[in-house]
């Protein structure tokens, strides 16, 4: 009798994978691949330039933060036993274009200004520095914008002073920072240690890198009248260089807030991810213009204003002028309501 015999395990043919099907299968691998890389390259680009941007507003905040505390104690002076003010001199001061050759160490009053005004502006500030208001070095004595302590001086009358003060002198600009690939940078040099004197600067101390532009514009009243109030009335906006300002110190004295806007920069050029570098690179500037860049750098203008709160509002006082000259333009602060001469009997 015949009986059928099952196959043996044993002699059953093993099949493997056919050479179409590792290649469809090799496809497929390297598609999905492809897309997790293109996932991946697009996500880390966009973070990139994410971090780029936050840095960038950092940077700009930074900035425009510093400036605004020091310009809220531009003119801030005690009182003397008299009830008037130690330090009445000019607080603020301003160059379109920047300061002349850099000149940035000249007494406040002796400031110049660079023949053009096309380059960043720079601004000098003043005022009685105290270790409530200013940073304290390790000796107790506060210090300049380059951190460095404040020695007493006595200024002169002309300077805004006859009394030994800690006058903080301190002088805003942009430049290239050459320690940090030429990097723009807001730049201070202000009045310090000098082995006593108090008359000298510190050196250049760079503060917040990619700052690449400082624009400045000044409300200014009306001007003074002798024998009245002196206004508080905001009339217009100018420039540094206008004649509303200029070279006279005096006029100076009518300034009574700054707006202040600074064009920042990422720290580096930041991922196209299939955009125009021209798309990227286009910004508003300072003036309101719109410009267009292709370094792939991000630029935007940070704007604020800010008003000096030591010298407005005042109390309400006379004005008055000795010889034509404006001596102490901040009396009115202190004195009571009636008549005042300014640097008269």
């Amino acid at each position: 009798m015949l009986t059928a015999q099952l196959p043996d395990a044993r002699h059953r043919h093993q099949t493997g994978v056919t050479l179409v099907e590792l290649m469809v299968a090799m496809v497929i691998g390297i598609f999905l691949l492809g897309a997790v890389a293109i996932i991946y390259v697009s996500t880390s680009s966009s973070a990139r330039s994410s971090t780029l941007e936050s840095q960038m507003n950092e940077d700009a905040t930074l900035a425009l933060e510093l400036i605004r505390q020091q310009l809220q104690l531009a003119g801030f002076s005690d009182l003397d036993d008299d009830g008037n003010r130690v330090f009445s001199g000019i607080a603020v001061r301003g160059c379109d274009g920047g300061f002349d050759s850099n000149d940035n160490t000249s007494n406040f009053s002796a400031l110049a200004c660079a023949a053009s005004d096309t380059g960043p502006d720079a601004l000098a500030i003043r005022f009685q520095a105290t270790p409530l208001n200013s940073q304290v070095t390790s000796a107790g004595a506060p210090s300049n914008c380059s951190f460095n302590a404040i020695n007493a001086w006595t200024p002169g009358a002309t300077e805004g002073s006859t009394t030994a003060i800690r006058l903080a002198d301190n002088r805003y600009y942009i430049a290239n920072d050459d320690n940090n690939g030429n990097t723009p940078t807001l730049y201070c040099k202000g009045r310090g240690d000098d082995g006593g004197a108090g008359t000298g600067f510190s050196a250049a101390t760079p503060l917040v890198p990619n700052i690449e532009d400082m624009q400045l514009s000044y409300a200014v009243t009306l001007p003074p009248t002798n024998d009245t109030p002196l206004p508080h009335q905001v009339t217009a906006y100018v420039e540094a260089g206008s004649g509303t300002l200029g070279n006279t110190l005096a006029n100076w004295s009518r300034v009574a807030a700054v707006r202040v806007c600074l064009l920042a920069r990422s720290d580096k050029p930041i991922p196209l991810n299939g955009l125009d570098a021209n798309t990227v690179g286009t910004y508003v500037d300072c003036a309101g213009t719109t410009q267009t860049a292709n370094d792939r750098y991000l630029r935007r203008a940070y704007i604020t204003t800010v008003q000096l709160r030591n010298m407005r509002p005042a109390l309400p006082a006379a004005y008055e002028t000795a010889e034509g000259v404006v001596t102490d333009p901040w009396a009115y602060l202190t004195d009571g309501i009636g008549m005042i001469k300014v640097g008269g009997d």
